[in-house]
């Protein structure tokens, strides 16, 4: 069976450049009207997304949105999907979503099946920095596309996220200021851009103040489950960790079961910090302290360079990393909640 055509295919056909390829088929830039008749020639003879692609611009806008999620069972990111259905159905659109499921195989073909059903942009949150990046580049080069939340830096689009190393380096100051000595941390791998980011800033504290602390890591995913077992393998290695820094929520919920396994008094003898601010956060017990991302403002500002790019603005630059906010609760008190003597710690900076 012949390979899929691709947009370097018709680049070639047409005796252009790819990114004129780009320009002429998503609209988004001026392109001269010759150019832009030879390139859907040419991408029509190829086959190149016949239904979606190369008829672009004969066919009025569908109203509708793409949006792309990791994962549903993770409490943040229905968050986000329910603040893009308000903000899109304000402005009288659609939002067509989907989930990979944190695969990107999966994802690729929720990405083919949303630009077949003709939508006017896509909002997309990709699974894997190495694993997503040749469905997300493809697709840009057809159709407005912003990253948020996570990110594929090798796919130049527009990205809104929040500044991940501030958040924990808030975190790791109050805990500091509380008392606390001996700090661990529990994360995820490197493929995600939140999990590489929130890595680096524990890294960069524990390379500063405590080189051993780089020893006290555990790496995997963001589940509830991972977040228990890493944190048994830790304290069992190291029972004089006093307070574990966790990459997400429920990783410090995880956490938090294995403290109630082993009978660690939580926060007496162990703090544990989280990361999103999930709704689950306030009722757990403990409730946790952790850093709350700005879900609202990420997404609104998403599907403002979103509509602009559809209008033809060239947004593909923009790197948006909004502030966030440390949240402390019964997990690691701050000096009113703890014997210990403690300085409370601000929210960060912009």
């Amino acid at each position: 069976m012949p390979s899929r055509p691709t947009v370097k295919d018709v680049a070639e056909a047409a005796g252009v450049s790819v990114a004129t390829v780009s320009r002429a088929l998503s609209g988004t830039r001026a392109v001269r009207p010759e150019l832009r008749d030879l390139v859907v020639r040419a991408a029509e003879e190829l086959g190149y997304r016949p239904h979606s692609i190369a008829q672009a611009l004969r066919r009025s806008r569908s109203g509708a949105i793409g949006m792309v999620v990791p994962e549903i069972e993770n409490p943040f990111f229905p968050q986000l999907v329910g603040h893009a259905e308000r903000i899109l159905q304000e402005r009288g659109l659609a939002l067509l979503l989907c989930s990979s499921g944190d695969d990107p195989a999966v994802e690729a073909q929720r990405i083919a099946v949303l630009a077949e059903r003709q939508i006017d942009g896509l909002l997309i949150s990709p699974c894997s920095q190495e694993g997503s990046a040749p469905a997300l580049a493809e697709i840009a080069q057809s159709l407005p596309v912003v990253q948020f939340d996570e990110r594929v830096p090798s796919v130049e689009t527009a990205y809104v996220g929040v500044d991940d190393v501030a958040g924990i380096t808030d975190v790791i100051a109050h805990l500091v200021s509380t008392g606390r000595r001996r700090l661990a941390f529990i994360g995820a791998g490197s493929d995600t851009w939140s999990g590489r980011r929130r890595r680096e800033g524990f890294e960069q504290w524990a390379r500063e103040s405590d080189p051993e602390g780089l020893e006290r890591m555990e790496l995997g995913d963001f589940s509830r489950e991972f977040g228990r077992t890493a944190a048994l393998r830790l304290l069992a290695e190291d029972p004089a960790i006093d307070a574990i820094v966790c990459a997400n929520d429920l990783l410090a919920i995880g956490a938090l079961d294995a403290a109630g396994e082993r009978g660690i008094d939580v926060p007496g003898a162990l703090a544990l910090t989280g990361f999103d601010d999930i709704n689950v956060a306030t009722v757990a017990r403990p409730s946790l302290t952790t850093v709350r991302q700005p879900t609202a403002a990420i997404v609104e500002r998403a599907v403002e360079l979103l509509l602009a790019a559809i209008d033809g603005a060239d947004t593909q630059d923009e790197d948006v990393r909004l502030p966030v906010e440390l949240v402390v609760r019964e997990s690691a008190p701050g000096a009113a909640q703890s014997r210990r003597p403690a300085v409370q710690a601000s929210s960060s900076a912009p």
